[in-house]
């Protein structure tokens, strides 16, 4: 027998030895595995996945029996503080173990593939997308872009404040302000394209104060009575008559 032939007799001697004492190592020690969610859940303010193993074609490992309750990825933690982005089932990870442990899996990251893949988004751009559709989006011009075919809403507790460095334009087939007490509106100019209907609180007959000089440039139409307190002067001819 010569040298190597001794030397394999011996590696294999080892390793039928080790494999008397632990016949099956993945049972005592762990690394990182390709793995799919199969089941996403809450559990006392907690979310978890069950996790499929896969080999590293991502193919299904008949030998790996489902993983339960592992818990998922945290970012930014605290007390009530944090986000929530659980994964849909069927999304790749990587499936985690502390220390190799069996007992202590986790996921440790998250990945496209298997038919999902990531949102469209060029260099430089920052997407949150929970479906094509709807998205926030800072693009490559440092534009915030929201989407969504449904509504959008914003509450605050006191006081909401939006500042535009230049122009700011709310676009829409109908457009409502509300406000309990009062609406102001402040500038230098306020213009005024169409028409213009006015009325008193819930629809009905309300009244308007012009605090100023009026100027009208155009016909003026009055359905109902007037009444002017102080000295008028008329610089047009009338059609009628103008009782004293």
């Amino acid at each position: 027998m010569d040298e190597k032939q001794g030397k394999r007799d011996i590696v294999g001697a080892i390793r039928r030895l080790v494999e008397l004492a632990m016949p099956d190592l993945r049972h005592y020690y762990r690394m990182t595995k390709k793995a799919k969610v199969v089941a996403v859940y809450e559990s006392s303010g907690e979310y978890f996945c069950d996790v499929q193993p896969l080999r590293n074609d991502e193919s299904a490992d008949p030998k790996e029996p489902v993983v339960p309750r592992v818990a998922l990825p945290v970012l930014w933690g605290g007390p009530d503080r944090g986000v929530v982005c659980p994964p849909v089932t069927g999304a790749l990870c990587d499936l985690s173990y502390y220390d190799g442990d069996p007992n202590y899996p986790f996921i440790s990251n998250i990945r496209w593939g298997g038919g999902m893949s990531a949102p469209k988004a060029a260099l430089n751009e920052f997407v949150i997308q929970l479906e094509n559709g709807v998205e926030i989006r800072i693009d490559q011009e440092k534009r915030v872009v929201t989407l969504t075919p449904q509504e959008v809403r914003t509450e605050a507790g006191k006081n909401w404040t939006v500042k535009a460095g230049q122009g700011a334009t709310v676009e829409a087939r109908t457009v409502i302000v509300k406000g309990a007490q009062s609406v102001t509106l402040e500038a230098p100019n306020i213009y005024q394209n169409g028409n213009v209907t006015t009325g008193g609180h819930g629809g009905g007959s309300g009244n308007s104060i012009q605090n100023g000089d009026l100027t009208i440039n155009g016909n003026l139409k009055v359905n109902g009575n007037t009444t002017t307190t102080g000295t008028s002067h008329a610089g047009s001819r009338s059609g009628g008559s103008c009782p004293h």
